[in-house]
């Protein structure tokens, strides 16, 4: 008997570490274009499909934005983050997944982009965003590619100065790896409310606007209907 118990014991324990998603630097983000008209349509497919998550006990935490300023007015971005890039192999039943998409969601929007992004920790200050604050300030840079390197010791130089020189800041930066136009890097500040993100300070250090070749900025909304996060 005791080793019957013991044997449990030890399934569930393995089953129990094979739930849990191994933390990592690495992002998931997907923007979303609802076809004309069919934004409502839109929202209520993709909630269902969070259901779907729900009901298969997905461990990864999805978040959801509407676009609210900016040239992507109207569309949808959503994101998972915080992942080891393995992660990305062990999705949780992908063509089930994908099948329920097909159903709930690609009838009534078209994907417009799927990047994977990392995390650059040394240029990054505070806590990391995103999360679920009621804004989200994106700000997206495209450099130069021979200028990879000294933008990103730029933004590190800056993140590691003294303290008292940059006040109770908080950003992220990430790093488009792949999907996407290439040395393309997302800046992401959290606000509460229009006017914080209006009055958000410049953290573009001094010194890089030579090696930009674009630059996009933009207001999300957090859209807690349209996000999923699992249940502990």
């Amino acid at each position: 008997m005791k080793q019957l118990l013991a044997a449990s014991l030890l399934l569930l324990s393995a089953q129990a570490s094979a739930q849990q998603v191994p933390a990592g630097p690495f992002a998931r983000m997907v923007v979303i274009q609802p076809k004309p008209g069919l934004g409502a349509a839109f929202e209520q497919g993709y909630q269902r499909h969070l259901e779907w998550h729900r009901k298969v006990a997905d461990r990864w935490t999805w978040h959801g934005w509407s676009f609210v300023l900016g040239e992507r007015l109207g569309l949808f971005m959503d994101g998972t983050f915080g992942h080891a890039a393995a992660n990305f192999d062990a999705a949780v039943q992908p063509a089930a997944d994908a099948a329920d998409n097909a159903v709930n969601v690609v009838p009534y929007a078209d994907f417009l982009s799927h990047g994977v992004f990392r995390r650059l920790e040394g240029a990054s200050v505070g806590a990391a965003l995103p999360d679920s604050s009621p804004f989200l300030a994106m700000s997206t840079y495209t450099v130069a590619p021979g200028d990879v390197i000294a933008f990103e010791r730029q933004l590190t130089a800056r993140a590691t100065r003294p303290a008292g020189q940059g006040g109770a800041e908080r950003y992220t930066w990430y790093r488009l790896q792949i999907g996407g136009e290439g040395a393309q890097y997302v800046l992401m500040r959290a606000a509460p409310n229009f006017a914080a993100a209006a009055e958000l300070p410049d953290v573009l250090p001094i010194g890089t606007g030579p090696m930009l070749r674009g630059v996009r900025t933009e207001l999300l909304r957090y859209r807690a209907d349209m996000s999923y996060i699992p249940k502990d």
